[in-house]
């Protein structure tokens, strides 16, 4: 059964059947997950490794070019600001098609959609690795951008076909590959442009895609979901996401070098929000919409949307102001000179918080009062370590120390997410909830990388190409303060003792297979069922 246009649809019995599990407390409200329909993997931790490993991959891939853009900018001849096209283009491609990736992955061929998003991945790499002109590796680095859309996909897979035992650690696991895997990339981009020419990088790339792609041909089944596919893709929907979301993050990329003001920054602003405007009302007339907006209103994933855009902004600004600082020259009396691979060394902490902050999480959780306690604990270790670096950061140590904090906030805060998220909408729903929360994610990244450059630019005095030392002391704080904000909106969420994630009985499982058949009759009479089995 679905909502008329406005309405926010509960949950049939039949969704919360497939789902296998309940997760009771926490701010997910009740909603069930876990376990496929057809029955769990028969190899589930196979298959947590996998979907792990293909994160890690996508992650260490969308970092991969960070240190890699001084040398390729030299090798192709062009600026530092055209050389960061190779980023900004990977960032705009997985953001736009995020959503698109997500809907068409919400059906029996998500295994399909994963190897074609990891084939592009591994077609734009070697592109990449054989480029001779700055033309082709864009194409190449825009390729690989389909990759970072693919996240939603792994979280979906594990909805169902992980046993319920497994679910939360799974969801867990799955959720922190994305710092993880950066801080993985950072080291190992670093190592390379340092000993190898720059299109190593892509070669291990295109490597490392294509063993993702012969993992997942082995251990997903072909047909991963029983459910099917809600109609046909929303094309118009996904044209005008792309639409309004393209001008944005371009203008936010380049504002600090066109001028903030400047008309063509503003005409992209004007014309992204036209856009974004024309796709919600798009979205909300549809029956098969891109992403469904109703769901969105509901109060667990409206906090973790609104905290992701947060947190990604605390995030990405951090990883840029620690970038510059680290490599700034020591002339200026407050860098460290750092070489590529010096910097992947003070980054790489970042990974060893995530996975020690994916293990705390599970001790964590029960005794916080659930995805609340941990998203809340996850923010405001975001925004000490912020904080931290805004009173010192004077020492390579301290930089080490606090990317070793974010990794245990960025642990815990997107550990917390995608699961608030799937315990509040259907399992049908997964890949494009998910998806929306990645993109808003991004979105905030890009307006914390941009801010973060911005105040640097203010601080530098005229005639000079470095900001003085109180520009950083300045990013800091108001990344710390946003990350804060982000704390406080947390506490949005409504808190209960404990969470606990149980597999349903065999009892409850006939109650609602039950309460499904007598639901089908009438819609009225199946919403009043529906929403007594919520309740």
């Amino acid at each position: 059964m679905r909502a008329k246009r406005g309405i926010i649809q509960p949950r049939t019995a039949a969704d919360e059947i497939s789902g296998g599990v309940e997760i009771s407390g926490g701010a997910g409200g009740g909603a069930e997950v876990g376990g496929g329909p057809g029955g769990s993997h028969p190899r589930p931790s196979l298959l947590l490794g996998v979907l792990v490993y293909c994160g890690l991959v996508i992650a260490v891939i969308g970092t991969l070019g960070t240190p890699l853009i001084p040398t390729i900018a030299a090798a192709q001849h062009v600026s530092l600001g055209n050389a960061q096209w190779l980023l900004t283009l990977t960032l705009l491609i997985g953001a736009a098609s995020t959503p698109l990736i997500g809907r068409l992955g919400d059906g029996p061929h998500r295994r399909t959609v994963l190897l074609a998003g990891l084939g592009a991945v591994a077609v734009g790499s070697v592109l990449s690795a054989t480029a001779d002109g700055f033309a082709q590796l864009l194409v190449g680095r825009g390729l690989m951008g389909v990759g970072m859309g693919l996240m939603p996909l792994a979280l979906a897979l594990a909805r169902d076909l992980l046993p319920p035992h497994k679910m939360a650690p799974g969801v867990a696991a799955l959720s922190i590959t994305v710092a993880t895997g950066a801080g993985l990339g950072y080291p190992l981009s670093g190592l390379l442009a340092d000993t190898f020419d720059y299109h190593a990088g892509f070669w291990v790339a295109a490597a490392l895609a294509a063993a993702a792609m012969a993992a997942v041909l082995v251990v997903v089944p072909g047909r991963a979901s029983a459910r099917t596919a809600r109609g046909r893709i929303d094309l118009r929907g996904a044209v005008l996401f792309a639409a309004a979301l393209t001008p944005v993050l371009v203008a936010l990329s380049e504002g600090e070098s066109w001028g903030w003001l400047s008309p063509a920054v503003l005409a992209l602003l004007v014309g992204g929000v036209g856009c974004g405007v024309a796709w919600a009302l798009v979205e909300l007339r549809t029956d098969n919409p891109l992403i469904e907006l109703n769901y969105l209103t509901a109060r667990p994933v409206l906090i973790a949307d609104v905290c992701a855009a947060l947190a990604g902004f605390g995030m990405f600004n951090a990883m840029t102001l620690i970038n510059r600082l680290a490599q700034a020259p020591t002339s200026t009396g407050y860098g460290f000179g750092a070489s590529p691979a010096v910097l992947g060394l003070v980054i790489l902490p970042l990974s060893v918080g995530t996975v020690l902050a994916s293990r705390w999480s599970r001790w964590l959780g029960p005794r916080t009062g659930g995805g609340r306690g941990l998203l809340l604990s996850g923010l405001l270790a975001l925004a000490l370590a912020l904080f931290g670096l805004a009173v010192s950061h004077d020492y390579l140590v301290e930089l080490g120390a606090a990317t070793f904090l974010f990794g245990v906030g960025i642990g815990l805060a997107f550990a917390a997410m995608p699961a608030l998220i799937i315990g509040a909408v259907p399992p049908h729903e997964t890949g494009s909830a998910t998806s929306f929360n990645q993109v808003l994610r991004t979105a905030g990244g890009s307006v914390g990388s941009a801010l973060g450059a911005a105040l640097l630019a203010a601080h530098t005095p005229v005639g000079s190409i470095e900001p003085t030392g109180s520009g950083y002391t300045t990013a800091f704080l108001v990344a710390g303060g946003i990350c804060a904000l982000a704390a406080l909106t947390a506490l949005a969420l409504p808190g209960t003792p404990a969470a606990t994630i149980r597999p349903m009985g065999a009892a409850r499982r006939a109650e609602l297979a039950t309460l499904e058949e007598e639901s089908a009759g009438s819609t009225a009479a199946g919403l009043v069922m529906a929403e007594d089995v919520r309740s």
